[in-house]
Formats: C-alpha cells, sequence, structure tokens
C-alpha cells in the first residue's frame, strides 16, 4: 500500500466518525465560503503585483546591462542604448500595471484604487 492509498484511508475514517457523532465538523484549514473567494481574489492580485514588480526589476537590470555594454562596445553602442531604452519602457509599463492592479480593501468606505 503506498502513501497516497494510507492518506485516503485515513481521510474516509476520520469522515465517517465525524459523521457518526451526527455533528458535522470543517476542517480547520478551509475557511469559510465567503472568506475562501475574497481571501482567493486578494492572493491573486497581491500574486499578479508581484509578478510586475520582479519583471520592472528584471527589465531595469536588463537596462543597466546594455547600458554598461554601450560603453564596453562602443561600435555596438547605439544598438546596445535602443535596447536599454525599449527595457526601461517595459519597466516603467510594468510598474504601471503593478500600480493600477494593485490588490484593494472590499470595504465599502475605501477608496477604489483606479478601478
Amino acid at each position: 500500500m503506498d502513501s497516497e492509498e494510507r492518506t485516503l484511508q485515513v481521510k474516509a475514517r476520520r469522515t465517517r466518525r465525524a459523521g457518526e457523532g451526527g455533528a458535522t465538523t470543517r476542517l480547520p484549514d478551509v475557511p469559510e465560503a465567503s472568506a475562501t473567494a475574497s481571501a482567493c481574489r486578494r492572493e491573486a492580485e497581491e500574486y499578479a503585483q508581484q509578478a510586475m514588480v520582479s519583471s520592472a526589476r528584471a527589465h531595469d537590470r536588463a537596462a543597466l546591462l546594455l547600458e554598461e555594454m554601450a560603453t564596453v562596445h562602443p561600435e555596438e553602442a547605439e544598438l546596445h542604448l535602443q535596447s536599454a531604452a525599449r527595457h526601461r519602457r517595459w519597466a516603467d509599463n510594468d510598474r504601471k500595471l503593478a500600480r493600477q492592479h494593485a490588490p484593494h480593501d472590499d470595504k465599502p468606505d475605501a477608496p477604489n484604487q483606479g478601478r
């Protein structure tokens, strides 16, 4: 018997024992349904914002590297600087998206952050 089968049997026993007493039990690690939807939405918003911030930082690092390459290789400097400018624009766009899609409170009196 592998560990997955053993886990399923233990879970089944717990469910059966909880049902025998006539009382319904809720697993401690599962939040209420209404809290779950808002918590999942907030978590997704936070993840999206962090991804955009991370992307902006990566574009900034790439632009710095390209600018350094432009000083080291003067024969290709113009191309490196053009690429660096593109990365700077992409970084600015990612930061804008991160601000635009920042997590917001679900409270009715909270300001609507750009939505």
